[in-house]
């Protein structure tokens, strides 16, 4: 794994959450296809918890799109967050 693409982008803003999973594999590589489409994915961990999130977006109307536009390509139900 890239520990670069593991480090949550500093500073506020809004991330687009869209997955959680018990497994490094599958969380890394959502991380990874998101990656190649453009998105500044990222993974995080909470407990044993890998959650794959895009962003930082300094408001939510921006992460909100980026939320919408995962949501119709990607099939994933994303939701906005800190």
């Amino acid at each position: 794994p890239d520990p670069v693409a593991d480090t949550e982008p500093g500073g506020a803003g809004f991330v687009v959450q869209v997955a959680a999973t018990p497994r490094r594999a599958e969380a890394d590589a959502i991380r990874a296809r998101l990656q190649k489409k453009g998105y500044p994915a990222f993974v995080t961990t909470a407990g044993r918890v890998f959650r794959v999130r895009v962003g930082k977006y300094k408001d939510r109307a921006e992460a909100a799109g980026v939320s919408k536009r995962l949501e119709t390509e990607e099939r994933f139900k994303p939701w906005v967050t800190r």
